[in-house]
């Protein structure tokens, strides 16, 4: 549950960062939020849990398509220390677009402790047509 909460978290916040203003989040979804390299910060949301899940920035129509992702996430128990669950260091065969880096960095409060994920993520934005 942890590896996979972890996997889409990461997933999603790569895959939202980046550029767009105007779609809303199903607020089910994983939201993170995203400082990326073109000036922009967002808060995109991931609903999957693959390395490549593209997202969409909440309060905008656009997708982040994910090219590379490299990625830490840690689980902390309450009153216990933090384990790294999940290490990703993966990129697409063949990256294109109009690429823009996003790094994030959060926290989420779990009952039984805390999730943090930590990375960067190269991205394209398509806007929805």
């Amino acid at each position: 549950m942890i590896k996979r909460l972890s996997i889409t978290a990461i997933a999603g916040v790569v895959a939202m960062m980046a550029f767009a203003p105007a779609a809303s989040a199903d607020p089910k979804n994983t939201t993170i939020p995203l400082s990326c390299d073109n000036g922009q910060t967002v808060e995109a949301a991931f609903n999957g849990n693959g390395d490549f899940t593209p997202g969409h920035v909440v309060g905008s129509t656009a997708t982040f398509v994910i090219q590379s992702l490299q990625a830490t996430a840690t689980f902390t128990p309450t009153g216990g220390d933090p384990v790294v669950v999940q290490q990703l260091d993966t990129t697409k065969p063949n990256v294109h677009g109009n690429l823009v880096t996003c790094h994030f960095d959060f926290v989420r409060q779990t009952p039984t402790g805390s999730f943090h994920g930590v990375g960067t993520s190269v991205v394209f934005i398509t806007p929805a047509s």
